[in-house]
């Protein structure tokens, strides 16, 4: 449900976009013959002028506005130019698919979340088969690190490990876990 309503937020952003000179669209006609939408349909970039060049018409401005406004403008050219008389044209900014895919893809991957006496805290990106050694490894532990007392947190529950232990720094790691490098007590463990 949740990726849903993020896919349907980032769709309602594409018509709010503008069009930048130098990107490229996709446009599609429906509405027109078979044969001539295969003429129109393709990929097109947006000069240095800010124009789109289609088939059959002139050069149409296309910087500064919406796909959907740049829709309405082709089709109006198409019917004023007497070339056809119900397109209907849809566009995509080629730029903005690539970067929805990126933020997708960011909403979609998992991490494992690193606190406590380490250089670099904060949420690591979670591979298949990871372990609590390479998570401890990455995070830089500091000089104050208990690297005999590594607190796991998963589901609500913690659990206690030391790396000086072979069998303990094979242990798996999951997305969502939460590992904390406790601070040495007053005796150095």
């Amino acid at each position: 449900m949740k990726s849903l309503l993020l896919l349907t937020f980032m769709l309602a952003s594409f018509a709010q976009a503008k069009i930048s000179k130098g990107e490229s669209l996709s446009i599609m006609i429906k509405g027109v013959p078979t044969s001539e939408q295969a003429t129109v349909n393709g990929n097109y970039p947006v000069s240095t002028s800010g124009q789109v060049h289609l088939p059959y018409i002139s050069p149409i401005a296309a910087s500064g506005i919406s796909s959907d406004a740049l829709a309405r403008r082709i089709e109006a050219a198409y019917k004023n130019a007497g070339i056809y008389t119900t397109p209907t044209i849809a566009i995509t900014s080629l730029k903005e698919v690539e970067t929805e895919k990126e933020k997708i893809v960011q909403a979609q991957q998992k991490f494992v979340t690193v606190s406590g006496q380490v250089a670099r805290s904060g949420p690591q990106l979670y591979r298949p088969n990871m372990r609590l050694i390479d998570v401890v490894a990455a995070a830089a532990p500091n000089e104050f690190a208990a690297q005999n007392r590594v607190e796991l947190l998963r589901n609500g529950k913690s659990y206690f490990y030391d790396m000086t232990v072979a069998a303990h720094t094979v242990e798996k790691v999951f997305p969502n876990d939460q590992v904390k490098l406790n601070q040495k007590k007053w005796n150095g463990k």
